[in-house]
């Protein structure tokens, strides 16, 4: 794909998706770098994809928060009246995502990240939309600790439900496959699954990901043992209450929101602050962190075709 973004100089390549580029672009004028996605439309089918950058462009640019990601504009590419593919500038943040190999962070720092993620997503919610997208991927942090959300082209109403199923099976609650409706809590499963997969190096045990069918769709986010029992003996019992609390099964049985959520985080803050720790490294159980973008997704034809594994300095 070439690239040629008028009054911009492409820094470097930060990710690579279906269709689609992800770079660091500086602009010309004024010497600010930016997050660049650029698609194009090879199939008919990749239209999907505009309307994913369509929703990110939509959600991001209507949300003033500094947990999540400022998205600036869209810029439709068009050859004889038809559209050929799409240009969205977005924030650029210069950082890692939490699915680097290189994060290393303390228990209590981890835990002030999730913090700010719930922040974000609370002022999602607030708005009127659920990000139904949480990973550790799609959570940053820039050198400066400053958190930040990715990754909107997921995103949705709040209160209503999907045609499509999309997602990454490991942090997908049920009714998004199910696809039913989603709110709050939809993204309370997400964050707990992704603090979980970050502490512990490994994912939630569930029918889903033991087999790693895409066959058994029906079987995500359907625990087969309790948060305690799933190799993460090494949390302190609080944080798994929490994690188990936010990932149940039911949505009605979960933490019901990012505001709850916060106050059980600064709980384990609290009880873990004098604890003995030391430090959490991602994948410190021997989990291979490459599976969070490969087995571990729905089929292909349900994937977001924007998201990029690659999205570190996004």
């Amino acid at each position: 794909m070439a690239v040629d973004i008028p009054n911009y100089r492409v820094v470097e390549k930060l990710g690579v998706g279906a269709q689609s580029r992800i770079f660091r672009a500086r602009c010309m004028r004024t010497g600010k770098d930016y997050t660049v996605k650029i698609v194009k439309i090879v199939n008919p089918e990749d239209t999907a994809i505009i309307d994913l950058l369509r929703t990110e462009y939509a959600i991001g640019s209507a949300i003033d928060h500094p947990v999540i990601r400022k998205v600036y504009e869209l810029r439709m590419m068009r050859q004889r009246l038809r559209v050929r593919g799409a240009i969205l500038f977005m924030e650029y943040v210069e950082g890692m995502s939490l699915s680097d190999k290189e994060f290393r962070k303390p228990l209590d720092e981890i835990l002030r990240i999730f913090t700010e993620a719930a922040r974000g997503l609370d002022a999602m919610h607030r708005a009127g939309f659920v990000h139904a997208d949480l990973k550790p991927s799609n959570i940053m942090v820039d050198s400066e600790g400053v958190v930040k959300l990715i990754d909107l082209g997921q995103s949705s109403k709040i209160n209503e439900a999907k045609v499509r199923v999309q997602g990454t099976i490991d942090y997908m609650a049920p009714e998004q496959v199910q696809r039913g409706i989603m709110d709050r809590r939809t993204d309370v499963f997400g964050l707990g699954a992704t603090l979980h997969r970050v502490l512990t190096g490994v994912p939630i045990p569930t029918d889903m990901n033991k087999t790693i069918s895409i066959y058994s769709q029906g079987l995500v986010g359907k625990r087969i043992q309790e948060i305690d029992q799933s190799g993460s003996t090494e949390l302190p019992a609080c944080l798994a209450r929490l994690i188990e609390d936010s990932c149940r099964y039911e949505q009605a049985g979960r933490i019901a929101d990012m505001p709850t959520f916060i106050e059980r985080l600064d709980l384990a803050r609290t009880v873990n602050r004098n604890r003995p720790i030391g430090t959490v490294k991602s994948g410190a159980q021997g989990a291979d962190r490459s599976g969070e973008d490969a087995a571990t997704q729905v089929p292909d034809s349900h994937r977001n075709p924007t998201d990029s594994p690659n999205e570190s300095n996004a």
